[in-house]
């Protein structure tokens, strides 16, 4: 039995990389098409990620990893009425494959259709394990924020850094939910779990400056506007001459 089970599963999964016509001596070449794809999006050449991935769906059209690689690149490419296009395709093909349902709802936020992005993370959340629900999650949080549903987005965005505690995206969206909110000591704390998470940015500075600065504590403020200011964001250098002295302390 146990044998049997390890023999499924690897067919499964199998089935899910390569799809059910794929000749068997193809599949080692299709996944290795998909490993090229990834170092390419790792190294920011999406273009090339996109040409080796259209090749392995050219040698297997039903594999699901390549179909989601796909969707994914171009949403990275900022082609989201082509990410849709694909998505819609991918579904009516696998209407049960929550995988499709997330970058469809990925690319509706970024097409600012949040009502159908809300129907597809909430179809997501319906079918998806645990490993990957955060995700779900902060897309899910992002839409309602955009609704104007404070109370739920907060409740989403918090339940994502709950199962993934690096997860920048979330703690930023939150520090954004909670400036929102006038929550300005809970949004400086989740501006930085960002900097702990992810490489610091002129506008991220700008909105920690920001967030203490409502709190009227210009000493942390400045440091953070000068910061964002020497990195060319235009606002922090107006907040420099406006609210902090020449002499401004360097962030540590």
């Amino acid at each position: 039995m146990k044998s049997c089970k390890r023999y499924c599963l690897a067919m499964l999964a199998m089935l899910a990389i390569t799809g059910p016509s794929l000749p068997a001596q193809d599949v080692g070449r299709v996944a290795s098409l998909l490993e090229e794809s990834d170092a390419f999006i790792s190294a920011g050449q999406l273009d090339q990620a996109l040409e080796k991935t259209s090749e392995a769906l050219r040698m297997s059209p039903g594999s699901i990893a390549a179909m989601e690689k796909r969707i994914s690149i171009c949403i990275l490419m900022g082609k989201d009425k082509e990410a849709m296009k694909y998505a819609d395709a991918a579904i009516r093909e696998y209407r049960d494959e929550p995988g499709f349902y997330y970058l469809r709802g990925i690319a509706n936020n970024n097409l600012q259709h949040y009502g159908k992005a809300l129907a597809d993370f909430d179809r997501v959340l319906k079918n998806l394990g645990k490993t990957d629900a955060y995700k779900a999650y902060l897309g899910r949080g992002v839409a309602y924020m955009h609704t104007g549903q404070q109370e739920e987005a907060m409740s989403d965005l918090t339940k994502s850094i709950e199962l993934n505690g690096t997860n920048a995206a979330a703690y930023h969206s939150r520090a954004m939910l909670n400036y929102e909110m006038k929550n300005y000591q809970a949004a400086a704390d989740d501006f930085l779990k960002v900097l702990d998470n992810t490489k610091g940015s002129d506008i991220l500075y700008f909105n920690l400056g920001m967030s203490y600065y409502r709190l009227d504590l210009n000493d942390k403020a400045c440091p953070y506007f000068h910061e964002s200011c020497t990195m060319g964001n235009e606002n922090a250098c107006r907040m420099v001459l406006m609210e902090c002295s020449r002499s401004v302390p360097a962030l540590k």
